[in-house]
């Protein structure tokens, strides 16, 4: 079973304002890379972004962004640990982010799945449901890849 080793979740005010309205929210967790993970990381999201006063289509989203973020990292790298990060500015934007520890390809690149194939369209859906994403080179060799949600972009 996935234990979670690190969990934290914060609210600190942005920079620039000083209000709580336009407070910043954050939750970190890393969890073991074992399928039983990505059911772990789905039940995190979709917990604290209703939390966070986000819309169910904003929700289910999120949700659907961090399973196949969760699980490209997880068949696709050599970890056995991924920290996956959620912040929230407001009830406007959603990041997430999953950091791997390294031993995949260097860079997530989308491809074009046929009609039969059962794997390949992740990083498409991923494409679809965010506004933005990218990844970047993470700590110690790993990659960290991310995606940026709107309330307009919620499906």
């Amino acid at each position: 079973m996935a234990v979670a080793l690190r969990q934290r979740s914060t609210m600190a005010h942005h920079p620039n304002s000083g209000s709580v309205a336009s407070a910043l929210r954050q939750e970190r967790f890393q969890l073991s890379a074992r399928g039983a993970s990505v059911a772990l990381a789905r039940h995190r999201v979709r917990s604290r972004v209703l939390e966070w006063g986000f819309q169910e289509d904003l929700c289910e989203s999120a949700e659907l962004v961090m399973s196949e973020l969760f699980t490209n990292a997880l068949v696709h790298t050599g970890s056995e640990q991924i920290l996956c990060v959620l912040r929230a500015h407001e009830r406007r934007m959603l990041y997430i982010e999953v950091a791997d520890q390294g031993g995949g390809p260097a860079v997530p690149t989308p491809r074009e799945a046929g009609l039969e194939d059962e794997c390949g369209r992740g990083l498409a859906l991923v494409r679809a449901l965010a506004d933005a994403w990218g990844d970047r080179p993470g700590v110690n060799g790993g990659r960290v890849v991310w995606a940026q949600m709107s309330v307009t972009t919620g499906r």
